[in-house]
């Protein structure tokens, strides 16, 4: 039940945050994306025209799965799960580029330096239910990007199409679809419309009488749209770096060793800040304090031509 939410600090900087939960065990790391192209599952091989960093793990075949990432360029995607809700196409689209859901992310940032340009190419593209190239699961997700305008960008595949929210509040769950989320948001906070859901959350907070998360995305959403909405801006990027730890470790689902035992119990495995500013990746483990931070503009210069794991 991953969360995620961006923030614009008061010298511009302009940051993503997500929880990764995943209902498996699995060894999440930091990853420096930096090879010259990636394969698709349905298209072959695609150059990489700019390296990322982001939070992934291996698959079978030495496959590198990425769930998060910011690249060269200040472009920053995540994508979540979006069950039940998520609708791909079953056929391969003549004329159009065919992905399966887990290459859209690579696509996202590896292809593209700002949402405008996402936002134009979206038309080319065909998304297909279809296996990835390792594992027998097809994935739902939906995906929230930022980059340095500021301006948040969410894509829900749906049964209308791939749905484009360019307008939102800058904040993500699970399902159910966006819209959805905002209505029962306003109705929870008592208000008829989206322009009274600010000085509603900043009653909340003023107050302390903040809302608490549950295991469900709608008082995940509920938690990190108060927390967004109610608070001023922050001043630098290292004040929001640590306001979105605060926020996101409030709908975390904390990890306990009794899970071992049960591999499908859901839990979360990392929550990371992208910096779409200066292309800063910061991870934390769900088993650590310990906060790393890693420069994207450093890591592609000691590790050309390469993708590697960096914890």
């Amino acid at each position: 039940m991953c969360t995620s939410l961006t923030l614009q600090t008061l010298n511009e900087h302009v940051l993503l945050a997500r929880t990764m939960d995943f209902p498996v065990k699995a060894a999440w790391k930091p990853v420096l994306i930096n090879q010259p192209n990636y394969e698709t599952a349905l298209s072959g091989k695609r150059p990489i025209k700019y390296p990322y960093i982001g939070g992934g793990r291996t698959e079978e075949n030495d496959n590198i799965l990425v769930a998060d990432g910011v690249n060269t360029q200040g472009l920053s995607c995540a994508e979540l799960m979006f069950p039940l809700k998520a609708h791909y196409l079953d056929k391969e689209v003549d004329g159009k580029l065919n992905l399966t859901p887990q290459d859209f992310l690579p696509w996202v940032l590896g292809e593209h330096a700002s949402l405008e340009e996402v936002k134009t190419d979206l038309d080319n593209i065909a998304l297909i239910g279809k296996y990835w190239m390792a594992g027998r699961e097809v994935f739902s997700f939906h995906w929230i990007l930022t980059d340095k305008s500021g301006q948040t960008l969410i894509l829900e595949p749906t049964v209308n199409g791939l749905e484009i929210i360019d307008n939102s509040i800058g904040v993500m769950t699970n399902s159910p679809t966006y819209p959805e989320h905002m209505a029962r948001l306003e109705k929870k906070l008592g208000v008829d419309n989206e322009q009274a859901l600010t000085p509603k959350a900043q009653q909340l907070i003023m107050s302390q009488d903040l809302p608490k998360a549950t295991n469900t995305p709608t008082t995940r959403f509920l938690v990190a749209a108060v927390n967004k909405l109610g608070v001023q801006a922050s001043r630098t990027q290292f004040e929001a770096r640590n306001r979105l730890f605060n926020v996101l470790d409030e709908v975390a689902i904390p990890y306990k060793p009794s899970m071992d035992d049960h591999p499908n119990f859901n839990y979360t495995h990392y929550i990371s800040v992208l910096d779409s500013t200066d292309q800063t990746y910061y991870f934390r483990y769900h088993d650590s304090d310990q906060v790393l931070s890693f420069s994207l503009a450093d890591l592609v210069a000691l590790y050309p031509n390469t993708s590697r794991f960096l914890a």
